[in-house]
């Protein structure tokens, strides 16, 4: 159960995402499946690629806070950069969430192994370079989750191609929300 403190927050991010033109996040009902995600999987580490004001990192943070572990979230703006941090001290997840403001592939590049779970919502062309730079860290029975499979299906065309093609992985669409591009290191 998520606490009601971080449920009103992510209540108010919800309706503000309906206001904002610049509010790039995952549907409501795709929030409450990552978060069921990093719970079933117990997650201890995740790694996601495109902050924007906080919406996903609450359903992230709140499973951290459940399984013991951490959240890395990148965003490259500033202004969202703030916003989330800001947003992620007032639900009370400052110590389960590093927000990190920069080039995500030079982020990425600097983070250790061992990631448990990762999710890539961020310009789609750098999809498939966010995944080379986390694929190598994450750890075996580890998942890649890749927003907007269905909302954006031709621009991840090739990128879906390529890693249903992965000798070492499985992946499949699940149809929730913008859809997610569901990747599961094999071996």
């Amino acid at each position: 159960m998520i606490p009601s403190t971080i449920l009103k927050l992510i209540d108010e991010l919800d309706a503000l995402g309906k206001q904002r033109d610049d509010a790039w996040q995952v549907p409501r009902a795709e929030g409450e499946l990552l978060y069921q995600i990093a719970l079933a999987t117990g997650a201890k580490r995740i790694v996601e690629v495109g902050t924007s004001y906080g919406f996903s990192g609450l359903f992230w943070g709140a499973a951290m806070r459940r399984t013991g572990g951490h959240l890395h979230t990148i965003d490259r703006e500033t202004k969202k950069y703030e916003s989330s941090k800001q947003t992620f001290a007032q639900a009370g997840l400052s110590d389960v969430i590093t927000n990190h403001l920069g080039d995500a592939r030079r982020i990425l590049a600097d983070l250790p192994a061992g990631i448990d779970l990762a999710f890539i919502d961020a310009d789609k062309k750098g999809t498939r370079d966010y995944f080379d730079l986390i694929w190598p860290k994450l750890r075996i029975g580890g998942s890649i989750l890749v927003d907007n499979a269905t909302t954006h299906k031709s621009e991840l065309s090739q990128y879906v191609q390529f890693v249903r093609s992965l000798k070492d992985a499985g992946s499949v669409e699940v149809a929730v929300g913008n859809g997610l591009e569901w990747t599961v290191r094999l071996a």
